[in-house]
This record gives structure tokens, sequence and C-alpha cells, in this order.
């Protein structure tokens, strides 16, 4: 007796129940063909590209993994744009070396890999001569890197602010080094830039 309601329930929504059932195991179904067809996909591309580093070398490495990258799952086109950046630098291809780390660095814009992929980036910039790009790149470091890497990036701007004759820029950059240096032996020489920027601001 006291089954009696819920028979009825399920005897008027029979359809219903059997329609979502029928729903869930096509779901489950297909998350399962997606996952296996994701982890299909995923092989494959480790493989092409461990055939592309295996058989390449210089700027035919460089052309193929290119071609490779759109198709690339996601979570390894950071990888393979390191490739590039890695392979450009052995030929001294600065400028495609830098847009490699930039593209790794937008990817992963807080993360430890990214920054030090703009940090590069900037390197490369400055040794193209392009000082005020490589300035800018080093101001959007600042904002939201850890304190351990604070000491590079405003010795980056110095350099890079300096070199692009923004000698203010690079007198407050030198100053924050030398504050944060303390007695430290190797404060000498921030100190004597400081000196030297100001200087050359003053005449």
């Amino acid at each position: 007796v006291e089954a009696t309601p819920l028979l009825s329930f399920v005897l008027r929504n029979s359809r219903i129940i059997v329609t979502c059932i029928v729903l869930l195991v096509l779901v489950i179904a297909g998350v399962g063909g997606w996952q296996w067809h994701q982890t299909r996909v995923e092989r494959e591309a480790h493989l092409e590209l461990g055939r592309i580093l295996v058989s390449t070398q210089g700027p035919e490495r460089i052309a193929a993994l290119e071609t490779f990258l759109p198709a690339a799952p996601s979570a390894m086109k950071s990888g393979v744009q390191l490739e590039i950046a890695t392979t450009a630098l052995g030929l001294e291809q600065y400028g495609k070396a830098a847009d490699a780390y930039a593209a790794v660095a937008a990817a992963d814009p807080k993360g430890s890999i990214g920054m030090m992929a703009a940090i590069n980036q900037a390197d490369l910039l400055q040794r193209q001569g392009k000082y005020a790009e490589a300035l800018a790149v080093f101001d959007s470091l600042e904002k939201s890197a850890p304190e351990s890497l604070r000491p590079a990036i405003l010795e980056g701007q110095a350099m890079s602010a300096e070199l692009a004759g923004k000698l203010d820029r690079a007198l407050a950059a030198y100053e924050s080094i030398a504050t944060s240096l303390g007695d430290a032996a190797n404060n000498g020489y921030f100190q004597a830039k400081i000196a030297e920027l100001k200087a050359r601001m003053a005449s």
C-alpha cells in the first residue's frame, strides 16, 4: 500500500523517466568518446612533435614547427613556441625568437614560465636595438612579478630606459636597485650609474 503512490508516479511519467535515462547514457557515452578522441589526438600530436625534433634541424625545424603549431593541442602550444624560440636563437634569428617568447608570455602572463619568457623576449628586443619595446615589456612584468624577479626586472628597465634615452626612468630604476641592495658589495656599480646619469641630466 505504501508503494502505491510511487508506483503510480512511475507509471504516469514512464516516458519522461526512460527519456532521461537514455539521455544520461548518451551523455556519458559522448563524454567518454570525446575523452578518448582527445587522448588519441594528443598522443598523435606528441608523436608528430617528436618526429619533427628528431628529423629536422635549423630553418627546416622552424618551418615544420610553425606548420604544426596551429593544429597542436592547446596544452602543447607553449612547448612548441619554446622549441621555435630555442631553434631561432641558435640561428641568431632574434626577431623570430622574441615573437615566440612573446606568445609563451601571453599564454601564461602570471606563471613562472610566462614571466621568464617575457624576460627573454625583452633581452632579445634589446639585442635588436628595440629599447623602447624592451622597456614596455619590463614595465608590464613589474606589476605582477614575484619579489625574486624584481632585481632582474629593475635592471632590465634601467638598461632599456638608458639606451632608449629616457634618463629619468633609468635613474629611478637604478635608485630602486641601490636602495634594495643597501650596503651590499656590488652596490658601488649602481651608485656610480646613478652619479653618471645625474651628471648627464644636469648637463
